[in-house]
């Protein structure tokens, strides 16, 4: 510990404080100084140079940073043993990268979580080292400002575990960059221009359940930055900002991009689909929002069933069956394949059987209906078939937002910008070109979207424009963005005032990030140990008000 790291030892709640204060008081010193601070990005999208930036930000900030690799873990895990790869450890190219991946996907096989687990070991192992002997009880000590920075998380599960543990003091930072900076940065790194399309599409979704899950896990970050700037100063305000943010730094308001994505996804928890709830807003030239719609069914005379409907909610959750249409369906259409399956294979072996003598024995053996059945299953969940959204009664968010002006005739969607929660899927993607949006943001990734293939001649994602012959100039093509900034789960935690904005003479109130305290607190006790505290005081109170009255 260095001369001048200073230790913090104030009593941990238990117990009964002979002090005099109040429990507020009390708690009020039992705020955590740490932040945890996780992130997640597609391979090639430059984690390492944003995590450098946040590290010397948060160093000028006060903060003591310390670094996680889940890397490092999986190389101590390859050469102790516990994992076995095939032929020598990479240090280098596609090999590498295809190492991490099949020593990651080993541990989950164990569990899910496990390389979380492994994260929040790190980060008590450390504190632990801090504290070394000066603390009498480890519960007693508070830390000052540190950081810890864990690079990086590829599955949900990851993402839940180090959240449910470390509550406000966790934030999830989801780095993105277009197709192309993403392949120039792995080419720099040594790895052969043919195996770069293997290396993205294996690191985004991987079928296995202990696979990487990346698309999933980033879907749930706190904060969003497309580095794909020109220079580190743009990347370098984005970080800033966030900095300022969790700190309550005054005067911060929500970008257009950021309220009108928090304006979708609070249309979208208006839904009661049963699959999931999507939401979308469309925002007109001048920023103003024109219109939201959801996912849900619509109801004769126009417009979706909600709780305003009564009665007469006629939505798939509302109904006698209370099942999903669509899933209904599919399922039937399951059945009639495993159906005509059964028939043809078992017309084929009857037929085979009297010309082939010899194999009569061996294909009276086989279950043809067993057989069927576990070949219809395996394709439904391996093809597009799982993800048929033909049969739902609901309109789309997309959709209903679009159809919404047209319904209420109060504005048009000529040159807007269309906030959607989830990527489109390619029915929406049609009706978004021909409404004439010209720019789309989409949070969460959709990758049964035929979007891009289907309407090439249309649409650019994310700065990428697949060939097509003949179709719109780029410039003139409808622009499909992944959202930067804050994400909608923390909307309101960022852009609530925290404290006081202006002084008694009226001045704006500045905040000194080095000093400040995080906007959203973590405490660092047991909500019951708090609980146990205010009730032992109040009944002090009560005691003396019972002896001296008031």
């Amino acid at each position: 510990m260095s001369a001048e790291a200073k230790l913090s030892i104030v009593p941990a709640i238990e117990g009964e404080d002979v002090s005099g204060r109040r429990p507020s008081e009390v708690i009020s010193e039992r705020k955590s100084k740490e932040l945890v601070i996780a992130f997640a990005g597609p391979i090639g999208s430059g984690i390492q140079v944003v995590k450098e930036r946040i590290s010397d930000m948060l160093a000028a900030s006060g903060y003591e940073v310390h670094q996680i690799k889940i890397s490092d873990y999986l190389k101590q895990c390859i050469s102790k043993k516990l994992i076995f790869i095939t032929g020598e450890a990479a240090d280098r190219g596609a090999e590498r990268y295809i190492q991490m991946q099949d020593a990651g996907n080993a541990l989950r096989s164990v569990q899910p979580d496990i390389l979380a687990e492994y994260a929040i070991q790190r980060v008590a192992e450390i504190r632990t080292e801090k504290i070394g002997t000066e603390a009498d009880d480890v519960t007693d000590f508070v830390p000052e400002r540190v950081a810890y920075l864990i690079d990086q998380l590829k599955h949900p599960e990851e993402v839940a575990l180090l959240r449910a543990v470390y509550g406000n003091l966790f934030y999830l930072f989801g780095v993105l960059s277009i197709t192309p900076r993403r392949e120039s940065r792995l080419l720099s790194e040594g790895v052969e221009p043919k195996r770069i399309s293997e290396l993205i599409e294996r690191d985004r979704k991987q079928r296995e359940k202990n696979g990487q899950q990346l698309d999933k896990a980033l879907q749930l970050a706190d904060f969003f930055i497309r580095n794909d700037h020109s220079n580190a100063e743009a990347i370098d305000f984005q970080i800033k900002r966030f900095i300022d943010l969790i700190h309550g730094a005054n005067g911060l308001s929500p970008t257009k991009e950021e309220y009108g994505m928090y304006v979708a996804y609070a249309a979208g928890l208006r839904s009661a689909c049963l699959s999931r709830q999507v939401g979308a807003s469309i925002m007109g030239m001048d920023g103003t929002i024109i219109s939201t719609g959801r996912n849900d069914v619509p109801k004769p005379g126009g417009g979706l069933y909600g709780p305003e409907s009564g009665t007469n909610d006629a939505r798939c959750v509302k109904l006698e069956a209370g099942i999903c249409h669509n899933d209904d369906y599919k399922r039937r259409l399951l059945q009639d394949i495993k159906g005509v399956l059964s028939s043809q294979l078992g017309q084929h072996f009857s037929e085979l059987s009297e010309k082939e003598k010899s194999y009569e024995s061996t294909l009276k053996e086989i279950n043809v209906e067993e057989l069927s059945s576990r070949i219809a299953e395996v394709a439904y969940e391996e093809t597009r078939l799982s993800g048929l959204i033909e049969f739902s009664r609901s309109i789309h968010a997309e959709m209903d937002a679009i159809v919404s002006l047209a319904l209420k005739g109060s504005g048009s969607t000529k040159d807007g910008t269309l906030f959607t929660y989830t990527f489109p899927c390619h029915n929406c993607a049609r009706h978004i070109v021909a409404a004439g949006i010209k720019t789309v943001y989409y949070l969460e990734p959709y990758e049964k979207s035929l979007a891009l293939n289907l309407h090439s001649d249309a649409i650019a994602i994310d700065g990428v424009s697949a060939a097509a012959e003949g179709g719109a100039a780029s410039d003139q093509k409808v622009r499909f963005l992944h959202f930067e900034g804050v994400a909608p789960r923390q909307y309101l935690n960022m852009f609530s005032p925290s404290g006081e904005r202006k002084d008694k003479l009226g001045k704006a109130v500045k905040i000194n990030i080095r000093d400040a305290e995080k906007k959203v607190p973590e405490y660092l006790d047991d909500y019951r140990q708090y609980e146990l505290k205010v009730v032992q005081h109040l009944n002090k109170v009560i005691e003396g008000l019972e002896v001296k009255g008031l």
